[in-house]
């Protein structure tokens, strides 16, 4: 959030009118002025703060142009909208997954949140929207998945799935040669060679395009992710149509959204309970014969501390 001092009352009217793209900018602040009279020719102290709305995402995070991620500058809030999962073999939806994390902060990694379980043509999954808070410094992690097998009539159980596909640094357990697409406001969708028999990324993305249905036409605070989920860019093939995700940006102070998660949760304590045991055998003071000692009362084991979940 940024915060700047005004010294005119033009420049308030300056800043109202200002326009950042397509939307107005009106900052929001304060004004304080001492309520005694004041004599001629005497200061008064007046205070005052303004709070400038970011005008684009770039003033919220950053995407490093040698990885295809994003990166916190503020808190921030985010809200996931999916647009489209045109994947899809001969006509039948395929299952897909879609989740993200994020990760670099004072809290470490958080847990993997999914926003969208299902096919292209469920209604229900496609109107979700996720709400979430990104801490300064954080990096949001996106990662995409689609089954090889995932039919509507396939079990669970003999489904198969294709490697993930991130936006984000991601995980370096295997060569993530086919990262997703972040596009902003003003970009280019890539080129792209629509297999026979699916929906051209466009048709669903129309209401995001300029008239030349090339130009991506977004808020200034938006983003548009396109993902891959089972060929290489180098593949002809590849159109990156398959799962298409809008992300909106806010400033954490204007937005509703809460924080889902706040770092690890403490393991339970664990308490021992305590064992009385005899200090030493009683000996016996008449000629009986002794009795052998009792045997000593085994340790109960300690519970194992749940770890955290995966």
């Amino acid at each position: 959030m940024k915060f700047t001092k005004l010294f005119t009352a033009g420049s308030f009217a300056l800043l109202a009118s200002s326009v950042f793209g397509e939307e107005p900018v009106i900052p929001t602040g304060f004004l304080d002025a001492s309520s005694l009279m004041v004599r001629a020719s005497s200061n008064v102290d007046l205070n005052w703060e303004v709070n400038i709305p970011a005008s684009e995402v770039e003033d919220l995070i950053e995407i490093p142009e040698d990885e295809p991620t994003i990166i916190a500058k503020e808190d921030v809030g985010f809200e996931v909208r999916m647009l489209g999962v045109e994947y899809a073999h001969k006509g039948d939806y395929v299952l897909a997954h879609g989740h993200y994390t994020y990760a670099g902060g004072e809290d470490g990694e958080s847990p993997w949140f999914t926003f969208f379980w299902g096919y292209g043509d469920d209604e229900k999954a496609l109107t979700k929207k996720t709400c979430d808070i990104l801490k300064a410094g954080e990096e949001l992690q996106f990662s995409f998945r689609g089954s090889k097998n995932g039919f509507r009539n396939m079990p669970s159980k003999h489904r198969k799935w294709f490697d993930n596909r991130w936006s984000g640094t991601g995980p370096k357990w295997y060569d993530n040669e086919t990262p997703a697409i972040i596009l902003k406001n003003g970009d280019m969708l890539p080129e792209r060679a629509t297999p026979s028999g699916q929906v051209d990324v466009s048709s669903f993305l129309s209401a995001y395009l300029e008239r030349d249905g090339k130009t991506v036409k977004i808020g200034p605070k938006d983003l548009i992710i396109l993902a891959e989920l089972n060929r290489n860019r180098g593949d002809r093939q590849a159109d990156y149509q398959d799962f298409v995700i809008l992300v909106s940006f806010t400033e954490a102070a204007n937005t509703t959204c809460t924080r889902r998660w706040n770092g690890p949760t403490p393991p339970p304590v664990v308490t021992i309970p305590e064992i009385s045991r005899p200090l030493t055998p009683s000996i016996p003071t008449t000629g009986e014969t002794p009795r052998p000692a009792p045997e000593p009362i085994p340790e109960p084991e300690i519970p194992e501390v749940p770890g955290l979940p995966e």
